[in-house]
């Protein structure tokens, strides 16, 4: 949770894997513009498949603590469960953990060993901060426009749907772990 970013969550949709699937691209760019920033249509930018998908946001700023979003879709006779995790992309992983080492080696190297403990312990509290600060809302972002995707396909009629007798007691329900 703490030192590695990370949250879990399980939806359930009434509808087909492929309308999941086609809702979720059609809001996705599939690269990251040079020197830009995504066009204001699309929420995320990655790579949808009928079988899962792998987000980032598209927000408008840099952000280290961004929510590498990690999903997989698999159809169920009730609908499609879509099962979330959201962590740090591993470079920005690479990033944090480097600056943690290399400040409490470059640190310990002068000999002042106190003082590199307490750096550190320093960079772990506003590595904390980052974590409610940064990551946490995005990701709480990110989780509610994918649920909003995912239980709302019905409005795009073009788009293969499941079949309405089985959404039942399971239309949009939602669990986090």
């Amino acid at each position: 949770m703490f030192l590695v970013p990370y949250r879990k969550t399980h939806v359930v949709s009434p509808h087909s894997a492929e309308a999941i699937a086609e809702h979720l691209r059609l809001q996705t760019s599939r690269r990251w513009p040079w020197f830009q920033s995504p066009a204001p249509q699309f929420d995320f930018v990655g790579k949808v498949s009928r079988k899962g998908f792998r987000l980032v946001p598209a927000i408008r700023t840099r952000n280290t603590y961004q929510p590498w979003v990690l999903g997989r879709i698999t159809a169920r006779p009730e609908g499609t469960e879509i099962r979330i995790v959201q962590t740090l992309h591993p470079a920005g992983i690479v990033i944090i953990v480097t600056f943690l080492i290399l400040a409490f080696a470059l640190w310990s190297r002068a000999g002042y060993y106190g003082g590199a403990a307490l750096f550190t312990a320093g960079l772990i509290v506003l590595h904390g901060l980052m974590y409610w600060i940064r990551f946490c809302p995005q990701a709480r972002r990110a989780e509610k426009r994918i649920r909003q995707l995912v239980t709302s396909v019905e409005s795009s009629s073009s788009l293969p749907q499941a079949d309405p007798g089985l959404a039942g007691a399971h239309s949009g329900s939602v669990q986090t772990f």
